[in-house]
Order: C-alpha cells, then structure tokens, then sequence
C-alpha cells in the first residue's frame, strides 16, 4: 500500500498541492458559501489528475501512474477538509 510520504517524495508538486488544501480547509470556517462539490470539481480533481492515476505520465515514478496513487492522494488530501466533506469525491 502507497502511502502519502511515499507519494509526496515520488512526486514533490503533491507537498504544493497539500499545502493548498490546508489553506482551503482553513477558509471553509469562514466562508458559509463554500461547497466542496464546486472545490472537487474546479480546483482539487484538477491539480491532482497531473500529478498521481492514470492520466499521470509515467515518467520516472510508475508507481504514480496507478489506481491505489489516486486514491491514497485523494483520501490524504480529501482527509484534510473539514469533517463530513468529500465523502464521494472519486
């Protein structure tokens, strides 16, 4: 099982990345029109399709390239959001 270290040193964008959804994450308090459907679909599943699954070139970390790489990104990155949030997100 691919774990998110493993991911963040595979590929180094993914530490940017999780640092934008901290910064997401902080906002939602603050912000009663945030929606994680509108997040997902315009910012989040677009930043990480690149980066880890299968439209990932594989480059020198194949391992990236794989099922099990999207979703131990998406369920670590998803896993930073407010509780509740994201539980479809796929």
């Amino acid at each position: 099982m691919i774990t998110w270290p493993q991911l963040a040193a595979a590929e180094p964008r993914l530490a940017e990345l999780e640092e934008a959804v901290r910064l997401e994450a902080a906002s939602v308090e603050t912000d009663p029109m945030w929606s994680f459907s509108i997040y997902w679909s315009r910012t989040l599943r677009p930043a990480i399709k690149p980066l880890v699954g299968w439209e990932r070139d594989t480059g020198a970390a194949p391992q990236l390239h794989t099922e099990e790489a999207w979703h131990a990104a998406i369920s670590y990155l998803i896993g930073l959001l407010p509780a509740g949030e994201g539980l479809w997100a796929s």
